[in-house]
């Protein structure tokens, strides 16, 4: 039995969708790692965590082969900055983020009930204070990193399609693109675990589940 045989006859589809996240910092370090002047800092590295991701989704049909697709989405990430081994040098806090990413999304044939998908896109991220907020506390803001971020995002997943609902499993691979380092923001001049740093680029692979 087919399901939603006209489903493609719609221009506009709404869902929603959550999401399972593993994220972490790609790490690239300056001259001043190797400097003399380093005496306290040996390694730095960013352990994967987990996160969670949530939000709604438009997807726009273009044609029988390529579809846009809008996912405003809430994220709390717990992104980690590991220094000589100990976790607590830079304490690991959650942040919360409001992203929108768009993609464009190519669509093989449909079969049956089933047809895959592959897609690419840009995804823009901003770090919000709704977690501090809602805790009633202080803003704990690492020194020397940047509140947004600018991501390529890619992946592929597949459509499910059911008698009253569409299910679409997708595997999602952010890498970003902005350094996260903000030197205007490193007051200190003796070296620092970002000081020592060239380059911070956030790194995530999602798991998610699309109701439409």
């Amino acid at each position: 039995m087919i399901h939603q045989a006209e489903y493609d006859a719609k221009q506009v589809h709404f869902g929603y969708f959550m999401g399972v996240a593993m994220s972490n910092y790609r790490i690239r370090h300056n001259e001043s790692f190797n400097s003399v002047a380093n005496d306290t800092i040996k390694s730095i590295t960013s352990p994967i965590d987990y996160g969670l991701k949530m939000g709604g989704l438009m997807n726009f049909y273009v044609n029988d082969r390529f579809d846009v697709k809008f996912v405003p989405t809430v994220a709390i990430y717990s992104r980690k900055l590991t220094v000589n081994e100990n976790p607590d040098i830079i304490p690991s806090r959650e942040q919360a983020w409001f992203e929108i990413p768009v993609f464009l999304k190519y669509k093989s044939l449909r079969r049956g009930n089933t047809r895959m998908n592959m897609f690419v896109g840009l995804r823009q991220g901003f770090e919000t204070n709704a977690i501090n907020l809602a805790r009633r506390g202080r803003i704990n803001r690492v020194e020397g990193l940047r509140r947004g971020d600018f991501s390529v995002e890619y992946g592929a997943g597949m459509e499910l399609f059911r008698q009253f609902f569409k299910l679409a499993p997708e595997v999602h691979f952010s890498h970003g693109l902005r350094n996260m380092i903000d030197r205007a923001d490193i007051a200190s001049t003796d070296p620092t675990p970002l000081s020592v740093l060239g380059r911070l680029n956030t790194h995530t692979v999602t798991f998610y589940l699309f109701f439409e």
